[in-house]
């Protein structure tokens, strides 16, 4: 009898021929194993994704979505008092926060314009969050937030996300979409740029003739520049002037100074270097100032101007 027919004997009887075991004198079976132990690895679907760290598991995933969410919420908080800090600076506030410099440009415009990005920050962050949104949708609204003193590029960059990711919409609508999105790049960068200077800068001036004349302080402090180098003034108080030591009317001569292209005037007490006081020049809007400080937050403790 022949080996195939016994085998078919065997299987009329009920019993089943032994099936020869898979993996044996099979090559690379052991290889095939290894590479599926790789595919699991930590959890992650592939070894790329292992070494690049695209694919965290679903704790790292969760955890990451939830230090996005507290982020996003402290950030609401910042912006929520810049809203009221700016609020009160538009509302409240009038167009000079300082009457030494009645002539300053109104920086109410310019607060308006943090306004705008505070409000922006604050709503796109309470979005983020009310919605429960994925980590992806998490870390727009959080570098809406870290940009938003930038904010015309932040709100037409998600204009111009909304035309794209909506293919089904019509043309008319994307396009009308993708012009706003212009529309508000331009127009919120032209505000920024163009917004006049709300503080004195310091400036130089060309010759010393145009420092000439009776400078005065809304307290009643008088300096007099004369043409031929001589001064005359009342008596000087105030911060800066020696550490806020009264100064009584004095005399002597003056002579204007430029240092790192900032001009200043030196008045020499009594003709006595040693005894001198000195005066940075500033403008303010169309008025020249002379300013004298202790605090370098506040250089015009003590201002003087021409009116």
């Amino acid at each position: 009898m022949t080996e195939g027919a016994e085998g078919a004997e065997g299987a009329a009887d009920g019993e089943a021929p032994e099936a020869p075991e898979a993996h044996e004198g099979h090559e690379g079976y052991e290889g095939s194993e290894g590479a599926a132990d790789e595919g699991s690895f930590f959890g992650m679907q592939s070894e790329g994704l292992v070494l690049t760290g695209l694919a965290l598991g679903p704790g790292l995933r969760r955890l990451a979505r939830v230090c996005l969410a507290a982020a996003l919420g402290l950030g609401v908080l910042f912006w929520a008092v810049l809203v009221l800090v700016y609020g009160y600076r538009v509302c409240f506030q009038g167009s000079s926060t300082n009457p030494d410099m009645p002539n300053l440009a109104d920086g109410r415009p310019w607060a308006a314009y943090y306004l705008v990005g505070a409000l922006w920050a604050v709503g796109v962050g309470v979005w983020g969050l009310a919605t429960r949104g994925g980590f992806a949708r998490l870390a727009w609204c959080f570098a809406c937030l870290v940009t938003a003193f930038f904010w015309p590029l932040g709100l037409a960059a998600s204009v111009g996300a909304m035309a794209i990711r909506r293919p089904g919409a019509a043309m008319s609508r994307r396009l009308l979409l993708a012009g706003l999105a212009v529309l508000v790049a331009a127009g919120g960068v032209a505000w920024r740029v163009d917004a006049p200077a709300s503080d004195a800068e310091q400036v130089a001036v060309g010759a010393d003739g145009d420092l000439l004349g009776t400078w005065h302080s809304r307290s009643g402090m008088s300096v007099e520049l004369r043409p031929d180098g001589t001064f005359a003034a009342s008596p000087l108080t105030g911060g800066g002037l020696r550490d806020g030591e009264p100064i009584a009317a004095s005399s002597g001569r003056w002579d204007a100074e430029s240092a790192d292209g900032h001009s200043g005037v030196r008045l020499l007490v009594d003709g006595d270097l040693s005894n001198s006081l000195w005066f940075d020049l500033y403008k303010a809007g169309p008025d020249l100032l002379l300013c004298s400080t202790n605090d370098p937050d506040d250089p015009c403790q003590v201002a003087l101007r021409r009116y």
